[in-house]
């Protein structure tokens, strides 16, 4: 049985820790701090403690994949960590203070200290933007605006640390290489304010001053108000871009591409039109993702499938086409049709010789269930084959399940089929059901767990 697993190759994204200490009022950062550690752990510590003798409080990265306050990381490829912490200091400055550290012999020592006048950090993020050889630190900051944060960047070798010049504001960035230099490009989101249009910017470095300036910005979607998901990817043709997926204010979601044209020397954003609705918005959930494995990005549109809306028991499955992006076209493609199961993160790859309007998928109102059947002259027709979800001890337990066979099983649910194998020009074998099976990453499960 070949199980199919879509995983969405993310490309980039945003982003130990000790402290001690025992206090009567305890904060909230406080009541976060481990208990006071031995070796490495407590000589970084005991440098931060130094450096603030009033006391501080560790500050803690509010997204990205590093969330601790303090960041163990091998910024210039020795094969030994660096460290950088956040923090604040207690009774003096009222911004947050970053320390980036190093080993030498043995010993801890402090390679920067900075600070900067701001309540929270937003995210830590490390990428090789200039082609050193290094990564830079990447660090962004919060400001007073709701969804309004700046960039700060810093270059760490031999013990020494110094600042690039940044001075971005964004929603969220990301990075990513996008052509054959090596390199880290840097992508920053702006959502729509009173004092800002939405829009990508692409950022690049200038050696000669050691900056990160605008090399290209493009319009997006205003009426995003969030992010759902955005990664670096192969699109098409070598290609490489951000494919952003957004929440809008009514909950739907759409896609935007942003890549750069090099002939047209522009950032382009093609699946967006002022004047016309983006072909990518849907009301389920489910985002962008590598369903092929192909190390490209595929984008969903999603479409409803033939349904008797007399049938008050049942409601019908969302098709879902996963379409490629073609770059020289600047057009989406359709590539693999599917009907989904959002409540438990499942999809059925639909089989090419079934012509549209021929079949329907539905699911009953709890969504254990999704029944494909023929669909003739604009009524149901013959039942083909079930996927039954079933708790994973129930199954394990034999619990009502004679009849049904095991696709797959994790340690929640079990995945199983039954297959009615009518005379029909649409059936399909049992191996045929397992390998159009396949997980869906990436969207939320809403499925029942009592």
């Amino acid at each position: 049985m070949k199980l199919k697993t879509a995983a969405a190759a993310l490309c980039a994204a945003m982003m130990i820790l000790n402290t001690c200490g025992c206090s009567i009022n305890l904060s909230k950062e406080d009541m976060l701090r481990p208990p006071k550690t031995m070796g490495d752990e407590a000589e970084i510590e005991q440098l931060i403690s130094n450096s603030a003798p009033n006391g501080y409080t560790l500050k803690y990265p509010k997204s990205g994949t590093n969330r601790s306050a303090i960041t163990m990381h091998d910024i210039d490829d020795d094969n030994t960590d660096e460290a950088i912490a956040f923090f604040r200091d207690k009774g003096g400055s009222t911004g947050v203070r970053m320390l980036v550290m190093f080993e030498e012999n043995g010993v801890w020592k402090i390679s920067g200290d900075y600070l900067t006048e701001t309540t929270d950090v937003d995210c830590i993020f490390f990428a090789d933007i200039n082609a050193s050889g290094s990564q830079e630190i990447l660090v962004g900051y919060t400001t007073y605006t709701a969804g309004v944060n700046f960039l700060s960047v810093y270059t760490y070798s031999d013990g020494v640390t110094d600042t690039i010049d940044a001075g971005q504001n964004y929603s969220a960035f990301y990075c990513g290489v996008i052509d054959s230099s090596g390199k880290s490009s840097v992508m920053t989101l702006s959502l729509y304010t009173h004092e800002n249009d939405a829009k990508a910017t692409l950022l690049e470095y200038d050696d000669k001053n050691r900056s990160l300036n605008p090399k290209a910005s493009v319009a997006m979607d205003p009426n995003v108000t969030s992010y759902r998901s955005a990664a670096f990817s192969e699109l098409s043709e070598s290609v490489k871009g951000l494919v952003v997926d957004g929440v809008l204010s009514n909950g739907d979601l759409n896609t935007q591409i942003i890549y750069y044209n090099k002939e047209l020397n522009a950032l382009r954003n093609p699946l967006y039109n002022e004047k016309t609705a983006n072909q990518t918005q849907r009301s389920s959930d489910v985002i962008s993702t590598d369903i092929d494995n192909d190390m490209k990005y595929e984008i969903p549109t999603v479409t409803e499938l033939p349904f008797d809306k007399k049938n008050e028991n049942m409601k019908v499955a969302p098709q879902v086409m996963w379409n490629k992006f073609s770059a020289q076209k600047e057009q989406l493609l359709p590539a693999q049709r599917t009907a989904a199961n959002f409540s438990y993160n499942y999809i059925i790859k639909i089989p090419e010789t079934w012509q549209a309007e021929s079949f329907t998928a539905l699911l009953n109102k709890g969504g254990t269930i999704m029944s494909f059947r023929e669909w003739k002259s604009n009524a149901e027709g013959k039942k083909l084959f079930d996927i039954m979800m079933f708790k994973a001890a129930d199954w394990e337990q034999g619990k009502s399940n004679e009849k049904y066979t095991l696709i797959y099983k994790d340690n929640r649910y079990a995945y199983t089929f039954y297959n009615y194998e009518p005379e029909s020009s649409l059936a399909l074998s049992d191996d045929a059901i397992k390998t159009a099976f396949s997980l869906l990453s990436g969207s939320k499960q809403t499925g029942n767990n009592n």
